[in-house]
């Protein structure tokens, strides 16, 4: 530690290195006995003021193309177009099912319906520019799903075609949508095969097929404007690079810890009674693979897009590089952590106590302040209007 004999930081900045470091030795969580604690000891922090912010290095380009290019080519891209070849994957397989519809291959379908639905979560902090237009985020995942329109395509006696998917709107496709017909907690898995074996089967398989191919090309829309075009061109600024990227992974993580964890969990409820139905993809048990997809996202945006070690290049400061070093240490420690055994619904329904669902709650919680109290205000981030507000 740095003596006050010779001090090369002003109190303010004494103060943040001591709280960077906190959070650095904190970034292997400590399990608290209960939620309630956790909740106490994750919001127990120091908010950093903008006194103890470390200035930009002199004669940094408003534009920095280096930084920009690494985060669109090593970062973002990558993303996209593991996005578009799981799509390319689920129309393939859904094809084969209907041709073949055997429970190896409703197995197999299964399966690349999660491989897509968590290679999309993966970008949930990229939901800006193109992603946005023309309501893409919503044709592609649009939730929960509106059963009844999607009773009312089945029960057509004749082949689903894409335009009429279109025509029955958002609320009947998407990821959402397929996971409504392909999982079901209330049925067996051969006797949700059986469904698509009888004689409605056929206009069953139709309508899987026609949603995972208008998926597949509002993904393809969607992908190329990051892979086929100038898509440097998206960020205009170093400033605007910053707040995008700082608000929507730190409305990425508000959304995780509100309605990814504390709706279901009860832990909003003056009674602590679980809500399990408020889980994302509660049917497939995809619920806690979303959660640590979405932090996979953040994690190869940041880390290998460079804006981490462009953050701690811009803003030099001893605690801007602890900050810095335990936020990347957190978001790996995420990745790599076991996730809450069993399914998510009766984990929740049941209200299952574990050491492995409090360390998910506690490091959620962590990286949700990690962006809000450190990142953004080392960075001046202005986090601007939030998508989890009103809806």
């Amino acid at each position: 530690m740095h003596t006050l004999q010779q001090p090369r930081f002003s109190l303010g900045q004494i103060s943040f290195l001591l709280f960077s470091a906190h959070l650095f030795i904190q970034s292997q969580p400590v399990l608290a006995d209960n939620t309630q604690a956790i909740t106490q000891t994750s919001t127990q922090t120091t908010t950093v003021s903008t006194s103890q912010v470390a200035t930009p290095t002199t004669n940094q380009p408003a534009r920095d193309a280096a930084l920009i290019q690494q985060l669109v080519t090593a970062g973002i891209q990558p993303l996209y177009r593991e996005l578009q070849q799981q799509s390319q994957q689920l129309t393939q397989t859904s094809t084969e099912f209907c041709s073949t519809p055997t429970l190896e291959n409703f197995q197999k379908l299964r399966t690349a319906w999660g491989e897509t639905l968590l290679a999309w979560q993966r970008t949930d902090l990229l939901l800006f520019g193109p992603a946005i237009a023309e309501q893409l985020d919503f044709q592609i995942n649009f939730a929960p799903p509106k059963k009844q329109i999607i009773k009312n395509l089945l029960a057509s006696d004749q082949a689903i075609s894409q335009a009429d998917i279109v025509a029955a709107g958002v609320g009947a496709q998407g990821l959402s949508s397929l996971e409504y017909v392909l999982f079901d907690r209330e049925q067996t898995t051969e006797q949700l095969l059986a469904q698509f074996q009888e004689a409605q089967g056929s206009v069953r398989c139709s309508y899987v097929q026609a949603v995972s191919a208008l998926l597949e090309q509002k993904i393809t829309q969607l992908s190329k404007a990051w892979l086929e075009t100038d898509s440097t061109k998206f960020f205009t600024s170093n400033q605007e690079v910053i707040d995008l990227l700082i608000g929507k992974s730190y409305q990425t993580l508000e959304k995780i810890n509100l309605k990814k964890i504390r709706l279901p969990f009860g832990m909003m409820d003056e009674k602590q009674l679980s809500h399990p139905y408020e889980l994302e993809a509660w049917r497939s048990g995809y619920s806690f693979k979303t959660i640590q997809a979405n932090i996979e996202g953040i994690s190869r945006v940041f880390i290998d897009g460079g804006f981490l070690a462009w953050i701690d290049k811009t803003f030099p400061n001893d605690g801007t590089k602890l900050a810095v070093s335990a936020f990347e240490k957190q978001l790996k420690g995420l990745i790599q952590m076991q996730l809450p055994a069993g399914d998510p619904f009766t984990v929740v329904e049941q209200n299952i106590e574990s050491p492995v669902r409090r360390e998910l709650i506690e490091r959620c919680r962590g990286l949700e302040m990690g962006i809000k109290r450190q990142l953004a205000i080392i960075t001046q981030a202005q986090l601007g209007f939030n998508d989890n507000d009103g809806d």
